[in-house]
């Protein structure tokens, strides 16, 4: 199980390299590299959210919001957190039509989201 998240990690380090690196955070001007850069963030988004839910499936939960009343995140709470990234995601499409600037943000927040809770699942996995 560590060598699957070890490849997904080295994977995951190999699109860190995209054409938006070398601009400005926020340009006034919204460029397609930038764009393209914020859909293909979503791909690692939803990879480490299913691996988080799947390493936590079962365990006790911490989160009170995702918790059941055992104290435990069920299906309920995997329902419950794929909900919750969904509309953050579809947040960040309704900004991105009135304001194409922000996908670099956008981009770069999803994959800072991603490597956090790539590493919250890969404690969930040793813990098991």
């Amino acid at each position: 199980m560590k060598a699957l998240l070890v490849a997904l990690l080295i994977s995951a380090s190999a699109f860190a390299e995209t054409p938006f690196a070398e601009t400005p955070f926020l340009s006034t001007k919204p460029t397609e590299p930038a764009m393209r850069a914020w859909k293909l963030s979503l791909a690692p988004l939803a990879v480490s959210q299913s691996l988080d839910i799947v390493s936590s499936y079962g365990m006790r939960e911490r989160n009170p919001l995702l918790a059941n009343s055992n104290q435990r995140f069920d299906a309920q709470s995997a329902l419950l957190k794929v909900g919750i990234v969904g509309t953050l995601a579809g947040v960040e499409y309704l900004v991105l039509r009135h304001h194409p600037a922000a996908a670099r943000a956008f981009a770069r927040l999803n994959w800072v989201s991603s490597g956090v809770t790539l590493g919250v699942a890969a404690h969930n996995f040793s813990i098991r």
